[in-house]
């Protein structure tokens, strides 16, 4: 099979929904054990993630939602309440990858009761100052004037860009790239991306205040060579926290590292987490 008919095999099997304030949200909830909140990237399709979700599912019981193209975070952390007691988890570990690290972050500032231990991958501490607002502002002004299939196109470039497929499956992640930018997304999604972002910052979720009472474990996966990370991440974490963090190197597997090298990917998270 195709990765995009990977995908369609893997929401078709595993797809759930829930409407929350008129809109419908599609989640994934599959595997037996703990409980594990795992949020998705810019991709905003859990299904791009099938490989290793499944393989977390044989210890775990995964949820994974997809993002539509709601406008505020608070929209987001209200879903997420939502789906959870519709699950009826109570206690889980929170997950987030790329720009779904951002969306842990401010959820683990919601619920910090809930969540037993935090993991970040491919992305950085989501304390970003206000001065980060008039660049959030003016990227979404620009994504309301492009034309819709420029916008996509250049998302879709940008997309693979960062997850740098090998040469002999490139094909394969344009395939499933260009099938859900053209026939799922819309313009309003990729608003959403940043709005939320923006209003996160607005907001001030993420801050050192937020998580004063929590004392879960904090464990962050980063690549080598992930352009997304840096070596000051680590300190920012630990002001953020308050305490250290736990260091998973992923060597050089890159942004993607859990869609592109599923083995690996989970034998390292699961050392993390049994």
């Amino acid at each position: 099979m195709t990765i995009w008919e990977e995908m369609q095999r893997f929401a078709d099997r595993f797809g759930r929904r829930v409407v929350v304030n008129h809109t419908t949200w599609q989640y994934y909830r599959f595997g037996t054990g703990a409980p594990l909140f795992l949020l998705p990237g810019g991709l905003r399709r859990a299904a791009f993630g099938f490989a290793f979700l499944e393989k977390l599912a044989a210890r775990h019981c995964v949820i994974a939602p997809d993002y539509p193209p709601v406008q505020t975070v608070d929209e987001f952390m209200t879903a997420f309440d939502t789906i959870l007691q519709t699950e009826d988890v109570g206690l889980f570990a929170l997950g987030g990858q790329s720009y779904g690290g951002l969306l842990a972050q401010a959820y683990l500032a919601h619920r910090p009761r809930a969540v037993e231990r935090l993991i970040l991958s491919s992305t950085g501490p989501a304390d970003y100052g206000k001065g980060w607002l008039p660049v959030e502002h003016a990227v979404v002004a620009l994504m309301h004037l492009l034309p819709e299939s420029l916008l996509k196109s250049l998302l879709t470039r940008g997309l693979l860009k960062a997850i740098r497929p090998p040469e002999a499956e490139r094909a394969e992640w344009l395939e499933a790239l260009h099938a859900v930018m053209q026939n799922d997304l819309s313009r309003a999604d990729v608003v959403s991306h940043f709005a939320v972002a923006a209003d996160v910052i607005r907001k001030g979720i993420v801050t050192p205040a937020a998580y004063q009472n929590w004392a879960g474990r904090i464990i962050v996966l980063s690549a080598q060579n992930d352009p997304t990370q840096s070596k000051k991440d680590v300190p920012r974490y630990e002001k953020l926290f308050g305490r250290a963090v736990e260091m998973v190197s992923l060597g050089q597997m890159g942004h993607a590292a859990p869609i592109l090298h599923p083995d690996k990917y989970v034998e390292l998270l699961e050392e993390k987490l049994a």
